[in-house]
């Protein structure tokens, strides 16, 4: 490694160099305020003639080869921002001096062409341009330079950070009355230059500690930067565009620069749950990640971002609450979708480690699609009742990144994934974190104020999607609240009712159409009407005060403020009638249309039914009493194995040379137990417990997989019995 204060001008415009930003660098991102900071330092440095002025470090690495032309390609480990911004400076300088002919200047748009600054002169294709920027910058600082070169030539035109920063600094240009001492002050700017030889010199090491402060990359640009400086300089574009790149482009429908850091946050927040993680610490633990899992050896780093795809795909069906490119024929897509919706209503964030989890026991073949959806399905009730019912919100949090963990036990015990999932949102009942009952679910949906739940339009939307299946099937209102045909219907029906798009309600059934809101039925202003006062009874303000803001007295309508104070007939028209003014059937109000009158025992009716259909539309789970009871803490207490792999060494039971064969039909293999009591696979490594000896086994065979369990996956012998009944 060499290093030492170079003057700028100096180090860019060298013979046979050019300067290449990786394509794992972020793109150039500087602003106004960091191109008005350099510009301040240059001004200040060349009004002081006799004084240099320090900017930063350049830091590069070469592998000792040059091209055919004899050009050798730095690539830029750090400080291209600042090297980006020097060069369109140049430009502007370039083109001030080709304007402003007359004047005399200390340099010319000749001068700075074939002095080597932006480019080199006499050599052609990529090895003609100093600066080689990443993805979709390199297309239009090429097309600037080119212009500069052959004002013929077409301006770039478009939204280009490299576009507004040249225009900033002509715009300062223009308005300077001397211009020379921009150009003197380049000339006496320094940096540190560091430059590195690969094989040499760790350039990751040195990219952590010049970028120690986290304050300028996101967690996606350090992980980025770790995963393709990982490859040879020759395989870094290869490795973005095969690897990389696919998992940038499954994140893109999500629109969001902080999607990879929250996707990457998610994916931990399972992997080691039931941890807490912020962004601050998502760059050591992906590390950390690496090398628990050796991806970092044997050039595993691509099966590492292919599996990060996969779960990337999960994640963006969680934050957008469907999956990607499903069958709308197939019925169990269709469910999963519609749980998906749900649950991205509901439980956002919070929730998503847990979703990533079920995908992975899918994946796994743990469970079946049908239970994937059922499954869903489960943990949309829970989050509905419990914002229902008002419970406890951290110590819902609590739960479910602790059910993460449980369930990882669960897979490396063996034992059946979807009946443990149920049991142990079950096992919950009587604590903060329980499953409220159909009771308490029942009280709270007819006694709360409804209007102002956050989640009243969604639970409108379900409630009438599920009143259209009840119909599909020939039942009225009152079985579907008692549960007789649209049990019958079933899910499905609901589902496919509202895939279908039932009129009032959303093609999801997770929200109501665009423009719709939540309607009184008895209006906020009763009180102060006579009809709708009288309506009331003789305690007008309790009733009122307790029916307004009921489920029973609330309809979706595409009409929810034009008549908020009408009387029973108007608000009955427009609840009939769609947006346009059209005649339309919402399921959900055919009581409404149909009463003669509304007060506080039409009201009181229509919740406790609605509650019914509620019922049906987030039910309590089963599971059979063995299943439950294995999962009562006293039980699990009881059951937790203490036996180690030395006792089981310290026994007799393993002895040297015994054979240690992979469970997995899919990664068949072996490992021998030495003379020290150690596991050795064929790799030679050794290890002093089963679980981290198949980790590395699998990371040895290309497996995808991790956070197996070991004792349930090495037999003693062919055919012998698993380690963990050993114990």
């Amino acid at each position: 490694m060499d290093a030492g204060v170079r003057r700028v001008m100096g180090l860019i415009s060298e013979m046979n160099v050019r300067y290449v930003v990786p394509v794992y660098q972020r793109p150039y991102s500087w602003g106004e305020e960091q191109c008005l900071q350099l510009w301040d330092d240059i001004l200040a440095c060349g009004r002081s003639r006799e004084q240099t002025h320090f900017t930063g470090s350049i830091v590069t690495m070469q592998d000792g080869t040059a091209s055919p032309q004899g050009v050798a390609a730095l690539a830029v480990i750090d400080g291209q921002q600042r090297i980006t911004t020097i060069a369109l400076l140049l430009v502007a300088l370039a083109r001030y001096a080709d304007a402003h002919g007359k004047e005399r200047l200390p340099f010319s748009r000749q001068e700075i062409l074939m002095s080597g600054y932006l480019t080199n002169p006499f050599r052609s294709g990529d090895d003609h341009y100093k600066l080689t920027l990443s993805k979709g910058d390199r297309a239009t600082f090429r097309a600037v330079i080119d212009q500069l070169e052959d004002p013929s030539r077409p301006a770039p035109e478009g939204p280009s950070r490299i576009l507004d920063n040249l225009a900033l600094f002509e715009r300062r240009l223009d308005a300077l009355a001397n211009v020379a001492t921009v150009w003197e002050g380049l000339r006496r700017l320094e940096v540190v230059s560091v430059t590195m030889a690969q094989g040499r010199d760790n350039a990751q090491l040195i990219f952590e500690s010049m970028n120690s402060t986290g304050k300028d990359l996101s967690a996606a640009d350090l992980i980025r930067n770790f995963v393709l400086m990982k490859y040879p300089l020759d395989r870094q574009a290869q490795a973005y565009q095969t690897y990389w790149r696919p998992l940038e482009d499954v994140l893109a429908p999500l629109g969001d620069e902080g999607a990879f850091d929250d996707f990457i946050r998610c994916f931990f927040q399972m992997a080691y749950a039931p941890e807490r993680l912020g962004n601050a610490d998502l760059y050591q633990v992906f590390k950390r990640y690496v090398s628990a899992n050796a991806y970092d050896v044997n050039d595993r780093m691509g099966f590492l971002c292919l599996r990060l795809k996969d779960f990337a795909g999960y994640y963006v069906d969680a934050v957008r609450g469907g999956l990607s490119g499903a069958d709308d024929a197939d019925p169990v897509a269709r469910r999963t979708s519609f749980h998906l919706a749900g649950i991205a209503r509901l439980g956002g964030a919070a929730a998503r480690p847990l979703v990533l989890e079920l995908f992975r026991s899918c994946r796994r073949r743990e469970c079946t699609r049908e239970q994937l959806a059922n499954m869903l399905g489960v943990l949309e009730s829970y989050l509905l009742r419990r914002a229902v019912c008002d419970c406890e919100g951290s110590a819902q949090e609590h739960f479910l990144r602790h059910l993460v963990a449980k369930l990882a036990a669960v897979r490396s015990a063996g034992e059946k994934y979807y009946e443990s999932y149920v049991a142990l949102f079950l096992v919950e009942e009587g604590t903060p974190r329980r499953f409220p009952t159909d009771d308490e679910f029942r009280r709270a949906l007819v006694t709360r104020d409804c209007f102002g739940f956050a989640q009243a339009p969604f639970v409108l939307a379900r409630l009438n999607a599920r009143l259209a299946a009840g119909s599909a099937a020939g039942a009225s209102t009152a079985d579907a609240a008692s549960g007789s045909a649209a049990d019958a219907a079933g899910e499905d029906a609901t589902v496919a009712r509202a895939a279908a798009g039932v009129p009032g309600s959303a093609a999801d059934a997770s929200a109501l159409p665009e423009g719709w809101g939540v309607e009184h039925v008895m209006p906020v202003g009763a009180l102060s009407d006579p009809a709708w006062a009288q309506a009331l009874g003789p305690d007008a303000r309790l009733a009122f005060e307790r029916g307004v803001n009921a489920l029973g007295n609330l309809a979706p309508s595409a009409y929810p403020y034009d008549l908020q104070d009408g009387t029973l007939a108007q608000k009955q028209g427009r609840l009939a009638r769609d947006g346009e003014g059209r005649a339309m059937d919402v399921p959900l109000c055919r009581d409404v249309l149909a009463a003669q009158a509304w007060g506080p025992a039409q009201i009181e009716a229509r919740s406790r039914t609605l509650a019914s259909v509620a019922l049906g539309a987030w039910p309590l789970p089963h599971v059979d009493a063995a299943a439950l009871e294995a999962f009562r803490p006293s039980r699990r207490a009881a059951q937790v194995k203490t036996v180690t792999w030395q006792d089981l060494v310290d026994a007799g039971v393993v002895q040297m040379d015994d054979v240690l064969v992979s469970a997995s039909p899919m990664y068949p293999g072996r490992a021998t137990v030495t003379s020290t009591g150690r596991i050795m696979l064929a790799t030679g490594e050794t290890f002093d417990e089963p679980t981290a000896a198949y980790e590395r086994f699998l990371g040895s065979v290309g497996a995808h997989e991790t956070g197996l369990n070991g004792w349930t996956h090495w037999r003693l012998g062919e055919g012998g019995p698993l380690l963990d009944q050993l114990r």
